[in-house]
Parts: C-alpha cells; structure tokens; sequence
C-alpha cells in the first residue's frame, strides 16, 4: 500500500487577488482537502463563530499555548493581536488522510519551512492586472472601498511588477514584518494569476492532484 503524506498547503498573495474564493472552491470540489481553522487573540466581529472564522483566543490563553511549543506558526498580526496555526488542529487533519489548505503571509510560509517542511507546498496567487485588483479592493463594494483603499495603499509598490518573476514583493502579505524581507516567484511552488475563478480552480485542482499522487508514490 502506498505510504500517504498529506500536505499542507499555504496560500499567499496581496488583498484582493480571491484567495479566499480560490480556497473555498477547491475544498468543495476537492474532499480531500479541507480548510484548516487558524487563531487569533482580536475580537471576533458581527458573525463570526469560534472554531469556524477563527479559534479566538486571549493573549493570555495565546501566550500560555505558545510558551507549551503548540503552534507550528505565529506571528504578531495588525494592531498587537496574534495570529497562529495550533498543531492540534492540523495533526487532527493530518490523521485522518487530509491535506490541509489556508491563506496564510509570508511570515507563516516561512516559520512552517522549519517546522512542516516535508509537509508544506506553497501557492502564489496574484491578480492579472493592477487595474483589476483596484476594481475588486475599491469598486465591487462601496462600504469596503475605504479599507480596500488602504490594502490597495499598501501594495502599491508592487502594482506595476505583478507578473516580473524576478521582483521582491513588498506588499503586508508577501514581506516579512520581522525583518523587511520580501519574497519573489522563486519562494514558492506554484504561481497561479487568478483571472477567471472557475479556470484558476481547475487549475490548481490539477496541480493538487499531480502533488498528491507524486508523494504517494
């Protein structure tokens, strides 16, 4: 029988690219894969559900976790609250068969190089153009357009070098808050521009597939 080793995959890229969308359609497709629950110590907002958006911790609970070696990442996220990947609950995943998905910044991709390196595959996700990615941060939903300003604000460095595979990426998601280092094509595995969803979909289905079938061989 062949020996299964399931992945854990990480998603990056700038606000606005679909991550989200991305991820959500592959997982409904894909029962194989599910979408691992990440925690944070910031307030829940209006909707929210513990254990579902988030495991919502305090930073006392947080700290007391991290000090026990229970996360494989963490890192300190917007305004001082923490942002972390519990083990217990990729090991849970991990023991019945099931690779692993999230969205997931470059500060995590890096911190699970060195604790899940045989597990993990990175996916870049990026828009196919700057003029699409400030349609989707700043004109599909008007009580977002101020936030979405922002993110578009903080990406800006970038928005012309979206497709150089030699350009380091500056942007929140893609350089790390530790020590300013960006990341390029070159740090990651795949790199998917997430022009129509279905088509991305499909394609990182496929790439999936053909991961999957090279580790358990």
């Amino acid at each position: 029988m062949k020996k299964i080793c399931p992945m854990l995959m990480t998603v990056t890229g700038p606000s606005g690219t679909g991550k989200d969308a991305v991820i959500n359609a592959l997982v409904e497709q894909d029962p194989q894969v599910t979408r691992f629950v990440t925690a944070t110590t910031r307030t829940p907002r209006p909707g929210e559900m513990d254990g579902v958006h988030y495991y919502f911790l305090t930073h006392k609970e947080f700290e007391k976790r991290l000090a026990e070696g229970g996360f494989y990442e963490h890192n300190p996220g917007y305004h001082t609250n923490y942002y972390g990947t519990l083990k217990s609950v990729v090991d849970a995943h991990f023991a019945e068969g099931q690779d692993v998905i999230s969205d997931i910044n470059i500060d995590g991709v890096r911190a699970f190089e060195k604790t899940l390196p045989e597990r993990l595959f990175k996916i870049l996700i990026l828009p196919p153009s700057r003029e699409r990615l400030v349609q989707r941060l700043t004109q599909r939903n008007p009580e977002l357009a101020e936030e979405g300003g922002k993110r578009l604000a903080a990406a800006e460095a970038d928005l012309d070098h979206l497709h150089d595979p030699n350009w380091v990426f500056q942007n929140p998601d893609m350089c790390s808050s530790a020590d300013g280092r960006g990341s390029s094509y070159k740090d990651y595995d795949v790199v998917l521009i997430n022009d129509v969803l279905d088509h991305t979909v499909a394609e990182l289905a496929r790439i999936v597939a053909a991961e999957r079938a090279r580790r358990e061989g």
